[in-house]
């Protein structure tokens, strides 16, 4: 029987950070003798030849996939960063109750940041953030850690908060 490894699920709307800041919690898993596996939404996105599907039930429906690879691969014992908007109560519900070692991250930014940084353009057009690419987002109602990811804070100390929250939960 394969020991159960953890996830460490880090959230939030475009621009807020997340694969910048689950680059550095990789970095430092690394650092310590740990080979997590990074699953990224926007790379996972082009792996899983998903061009289009950005309503309500495609973004379920993806974070749904993503969920269901962080099940497999941490019940094959990984350590499982993915850094993903999928911002649906019943999504993180699900990962409560299925996920081993499960610790969701909110990377909380303002929507004035979001909108200076806005490297995709999708805020440009002066969109509702909470109703970007035609959705409601549904923040989390009790992440086990919330991250304003603002400066002066940089990727590497969020990284490194990430870090230490699992290790109190000895996920790694």
């Amino acid at each position: 029987m394969a020991r159960s490894g953890s996830v460490a699920w880090i959230t939030g709307l475009s621009g807020a950070g997340k694969s910048e800041v689950a680059g550095s919690l990789v970095g430092r898993l690394h650092e310590r003798g740990t080979r997590p596996v990074l699953l990224d939404g926007d790379e996972l996105r082009e792996t899983l030849g998903v061009r289009s599907g950005y309503d309500l039930s495609s973004r379920r429906a993806l974070a749904a996939t993503y969920a269901r690879m962080c099940l497999l691969l941490s019940g094959q014992g990984h350590v499982v960063v993915c850094a993903t908007i999928s911002l649906h109560h019943d999504i993180h519900d699900w990962n409560r109750e299925h996920l081993p070692g499960y610790l969701e991250v909110f990377l909380d930014v303002p929507v004035g940041e979001l909108r200076r940084r806005d490297p995709k353009g999708i805020y440009r057009d002066g969109t509702d953030i909470v109703g970007t690419g035609g959705f409601a987002a549904e923040f989390p109602l009790a992440p086990d850690l919330r991250i304003r990811n603002v400066a002066p804070l940089t990727a590497r100390e969020a990284g490194a908060r990430i870090f230490e929250a699992g290790a109190g939960k000895g996920m790694w």
